[in-house]
């Protein structure tokens, strides 16, 4: 009888503490639905299969990529960070600021371990002179990808500056045939293909998520970085303001933006003879007086010769 009395006094303690000391019902529902749902040996070995399917860059290469990013955002400076985040949105934002440094950072390394590798290569060159081509190495890896970033920001506001007169004036002619503002831009985003067709893009998407016409087209201005676009959205700007009718003001920004276009092809015209005065001089002219004058240089020591 007294095991009995014991047996029951045990499972009645082990009843009350798995109620009171263990988990919830909510707890324990949860737990068993995270058993429910949990990977067999198979599905394990199946995830594994599928992640050794993928690419190699997939698989090794973008999480070194992440990883080096991330390294490269926490150590760069946020003054640096910031120049670079306004070069990547005038460039069209073909990379991420992180991905921007952390390419920056690999080729220094790069740079430098080709510097030293130079350096051991050519034995006879002295300490200082090694230590040149080392830091002249490292400055080429950093001032790369720079230089071809400053090139995508050249190249891209080049063809929006370009493109912008022919922009104006399907805006002028939209407008003056009866649609609004916002449907006109979206006429030039759907007909001008390149970095002028993606900002008007931008522009749509910016007003339809809740933004101004004022704030889309300052956000505009701020993007592309341009005198002429700057200009014209000051006007667009001024003429939403005060109520001045839109294709007054967009026949009339059309009629500067060809003249501007005209202006700068006729001083890129008058560049071309300065241009070609360095060529002329170091290497036509040479050639010139080298067929002219070799021919009697040749006879004259000849007729020399002979006497």
């Amino acid at each position: 009888m007294e095991r009995l009395w014991l047996l029951v006094a045990f499972a009645s303690f082990a009843y009350f503490a798995y109620n009171f000391l263990g988990p919830s019902p909510q707890e324990r529902m949860i737990i068993r639905r995270a058993i429910a749902v949990r990977p067999t040996k198979m599905d394990a070995l199946a995830v594994e299969d599928e992640e050794m399917s993928l690419p190699f860059s997939q698989r090794v290469l973008a999480p070194l990529t992440n990883a080096l990013r991330g390294q490269a955002l926490k150590y760069t400076p946020v003054g640096l960070r910031r120049r670079a985040e306004d070069k990547l949105l005038r460039s069209g934002r073909p990379m991420e600021v992180g991905t921007l440094f952390a390419i920056r950072f690999l080729g220094f390394g790069v740079a430098v371990v080709f510097g030293l590798l130079l350096s051991m290569m050519v034995p006879a060159i002295d300490p200082g002179k090694k230590l040149l081509v080392v830091l002249g190495a490292a400055a080429v890896g950093l001032i790369l990808p720079e230089t071809w970033l400053n090139g995508k920001v050249a190249k891209r506001r080049a063809d929006i500056q370009g493109a912008l007169p022919d922009v104006l004036d399907l805006l002028c002619i939209s407008v003056e045939a009866g649609l609004g503002f916002d449907a006109a831009i979206q006429k030039v985003a759907e007909k001008f293909k390149g970095p002028i067709g993606e900002e008007f893009q931008e522009y749509i998407k910016e007003v339809k998520l809740g933004r101004t016409r004022v704030e889309a087209l300052r956000g505009l201005s701020r993007r592309t970085d341009l005198d002429d676009l700057r200009s014209f959205v000051a006007s667009l700007v001024q003429a939403e303001q005060l109520g001045i009718s839109l294709a007054n003001i967009l026949r009339l920004q059309s009629e500067q933006m060809r003249y501007r276009r005209r202006q700068r092809a006729q001083e890129q015209a008058m560049k071309v003879p300065i241009k070609m005065l360095f060529p002329l001089a170091f290497f036509i002219l040479p050639t010139i007086f080298i067929v002219l004058f070799a021919p009697v240089g040749i006879h004259l020591m000849e007729v020399l010769n002979g006497v």
